[in-house]
């Protein structure tokens, strides 16, 4: 599934795609500080996709990194097959969290389907469920 984070990364590169924090609704969810806090690490402001279906947080380095997608109920995937894959009961239609590229975690919702990515050294699999969960709060608002 690193596949999935490097078109991501690949596609938020490209200055015609790009979009700044203020013009992404996803990216105004969580400061920089506030995902900072979940890597373990400080990171800029958040780089959203054209379309506002996603928002990228990284170091100055590049070596960290936090996503949020929310994208249709369609496009709602799960990394079954991923070594550690574990069904979050409780959440939404369908959730899970499992260790790829970081930490992946997702949940289908009725409206949309909610995915994160966390990629530090630092994480573990409750942070990506926590980031998961309040992605899933602050939307709502």
């Amino acid at each position: 599934m690193r596949y999935m984070a490097t078109v991501v990364l690949v596609c938020l590169a490209s200055t015609s795609w790009a979009q700044s924090a203020d013009a992404n609704k996803l990216c105004r969810l969580f400061t920089p500080a506030e995902i900072g806090a979940y890597l373990g690490a400080t990171v800029g402001p958040g780089q959203g996709s054209g379309s506002g279906g996603s928002c990228q947080w990284v170091d100055k380095d590049y070596e960290v990194q936090a996503i949020l997608t929310v994208v249709g109920p369609d496009k709602f995937e799960e990394p079954s097959l991923v070594k550690g894959f574990k069904r979050l009961p409780g959440l939404g239609k369908k959730a899970w969290v499992a260790p790829d590229a970081g930490w992946r975690a997702g949940v289908l919702l009725d409206d949309a389907a909610i995915l994160v990515n966390l990629d530090s050294r630092k994480m573990n699999e409750a942070t990506a469920v926590a980031f998961l969960q309040e992605a899933m709060k602050r939307r709502k608002r």
